[in-house]
This record gives C-alpha cells, sequence and structure tokens, in this order.
C-alpha cells in the first residue's frame, strides 16, 4: 500500500515538474499564476523589468512591449496580457512575430495574450499590442515570469497606456467637421 502511495506521488510530482515548457496552459489566463503546487512567487526584487514603447495607443498605433532581464538575470517562461483596472481578462491583440514565444487565446479574445514557447533560457522578449477598436481608458501590461520551478514572479506591470478608441475620435472629428477629407483617410 505504501509503496503504491509512493508511486502515485512521484507521478503527480513528475508530471508538475514537466511543467508548461510549449507555453502557459489556458487555464491559467485569469490567474496568469504557473502552477508549481508547492511554490509561491518570490517576493523578493523583480529582477526583469516590463516596458511599453509609448504611453498612449490606437487600434491604428500599436505598442511595442518588452520583457526584459536586469543584470545576469534571465527566464525560461512568462505570460503577458494587457489589462484595464482590476479586470482578469486580457484585452487587444499581440503579434509574437519575431519573437521566441507565442499568442494564445485566452477567454474574451484572440491573441490577447503571449507566453513562452519553449523552454530556452533568454534575456528579453518583444511583442506588437494592438488595442482594441472600440476600447477607451488605461491598460496596463501584466505579467509572470518563469526563472525554474521554484523561481517565478508574479504582478509585473509596465507603466500604464491611454488608449483612444478610434471610433471615439471619428466621432469627435464628425461633431467638430474639423476637417475637410473624408474620415476613411484618417
Amino acid at each position: 500500500m505504501l509503496n503504491t502511495y509512493l508511486v502515485m506521488v512521484s507521478a503527480l510530482l513528475a508530471a508538475q515538474v514537466t511543467a508548461f515548457p510549449g507555453g502557459a496552459p489556458r487555464s491559467a489566463c485569469a490567474s496568469m499564476a504557473p502552477i508549481h503546487m508547492l511554490f509561491g512567487a518570490q517576493e523578493s526584487a523583480v529582477p526583469f523589468t516590463l516596458s511599453v514603447s509609448s504611453g498612449q495607443a490606437n487600434s491604428a498605433s500599436p505598442v511595442t512591449v518588452t520583457l526584459q532581464a536586469t543584470g545576469d538575470a534571465d527566464f525560461r517562461g512568462y505570460m503577458i496580457q494587457a489589462r484595464s483596472g482590476t479586470e482578469t481578462t486580457g484585452l487587444g491583440s499581440f503579434s509574437a512575430e519575431g519573437s521566441q514565444g507565442k499568442t494564445m487565446d485566452c477567454p474574451g479574445g484572440t491573441a490577447n495574450a503571449v507566453t513562452h514557447s519553449s523552454r530556452v533560457r533568454r534575456k528579453n522578449e518583444t511583442f506588437l499590442w494592438t488595442p482594441p477598436a472600440d476600447f477607451q481608458g488605461q491598460v496596463t501590461m501584466k505579467a509572470t515570469v518563469v526563472v525554474g520551478f521554484r523561481t517565478f514572479y508574479t504582478e509585473l506591470h509596465s507603466t500604464p497606456v491611454t488608449i483612444v478608441s478610434i471610433k471615439y475620435l471619428h466621432k469627435i472629428l464628425e461633431q467638430d467637421k474639423l476637417f475637410s477629407f473624408p474620415l476613411s483617410q484618417v
């Protein structure tokens, strides 16, 4: 009986140790927390930065998002989403072209998160994020970064990005009639 129990526990631990080398699972979309059973997030200073190329954006003007290690640190896994306030769903869409990552479809969107696609160690990753056309307000990029099975950081945030909806801009321009050319050229 004891041997059966030990075999079952060993199998469960082995399954957890393999983690998710091909990217975060969809079940992590809301919490953005790694499923590392016995271990919690690090509470020490975070050796990574999450930056955005601009403090303003709209659906015609995407933002570059960079996850960067500082000092000698590197990372194996990550998940990044754009979030508004206390929302637990990702907004907008990412492009992972040119990175070692991949997009993922979390509930409520398409390509509204990015994650690692392998367990290769890296110092930085860069993505393009496009806000939704009908959203107006502020978003913050939010990341979870995994160094190893026992070492990961949650709640890494960028500076806020103010989004001005293209639909809202068109409405203002139509009301003010400021321009003499068609709005389709905007």
